[in-house]
């Protein structure tokens, strides 16, 4: 983060010391200074790394094969306006259903550790198809009448031409994507009840009426999705430097 978001932290870290102060109850507004306690013990648990590993595995393995499938289809329809018009509709209903649906659904169909893996796929199939397309309408006309006069294999064109020209679009999908994934995905673990994983832990908060376990939690799942999208800027500019 730029010094003045740092700036922006330490003051509402000093008005959550001041409010919790002020309230002096633990219900209502834990202690800052208790949370850290709680953070601390967690990340010396056992269940803290059990958790995280489950939800990462579900939520980044529906995020994989969304991706695939994602540019897949997306490429394709960036080649071919007829494939872009048959899959319209689709992308259509998948961008409007509500995500609650997909939970309620997948519930009803399929097992609970299935569901999340499920859930990830959905919420960001839609938004990475979008972006790919998008990327693939803007690649400069140039380029395609380059490709005209000298033709190579699809297969190659893709890996070294579109691949390298919508890159910033897949990182874009990555980095936008992947916080709502996971918070997606943990409204899914805590509705099908499914153990072990993050949304279990809030559960359990839930039932304790445990605000400062919450609050810890929460506050690791913001430093987890914020090192996640520092890795995917570190990524996007690797794979820049390397064009």
């Amino acid at each position: 983060m730029k010094k003045r978001s740092w700036i922006t932290v330490f003051v509402l870290v000093m008005v959550w010391i001041v409010l919790g102060m002020m309230v002096d109850n633990s219900i209502k507004l834990p202690s800052f200074f208790d949370v850290l306690v709680r953070m601390r013990e967690l990340a010396f648990s056992y269940e803290f790394y059990e958790a995280f590993g489950y939800t990462l595995l579900r939520s980044l393995s529906g995020l994989f094969f969304a991706m695939v499938l994602a540019l897949i289809i997306g490429i394709a329809a960036g080649m071919n306006s007829h494939i872009e018009e048959y899959f319209e509709p689709i992308y259509t209903i998948l961008k409007s259903i509500p995500n609650i649906s997909y939970i309620l659904i997948v519930l009803i169909w399929s097992s609970s550790d299935f569901t999340m893996r499920v859930i990830s796929f959905m919420v960001m199939f839609p938004m990475a198809y979008a972006n790919v397309l998008n990327g693939m309408k803007s690649i400069d006309q140039d380029y395609l009448d380059v490709m005209k006069i000298y033709p190579e294999k699809k297969i190659t064109e893709i890996f070294r031409v579109y691949l390298p020209l919508i890159s910033t679009y897949i990182f874009a999908s990555l980095s936008n994507g992947i916080g709502l994934t996971f918070k997606v995905g943990i409204m899914a673990e805590i509705m099908g009840s499914v153990s072990p994983g993050v949304g279990r832990q809030f559960q359990l908060c839930r039932i304790h009426v445990d605000m400062i376990s919450t609050f810890a939690w929460t506050i690791w799942l913001i430093l987890l999705l914020m090192g996640l999208e520092g890795l995917i800027h570190l990524l996007n500019r690797y794979w820049n430097k390397q064009d």
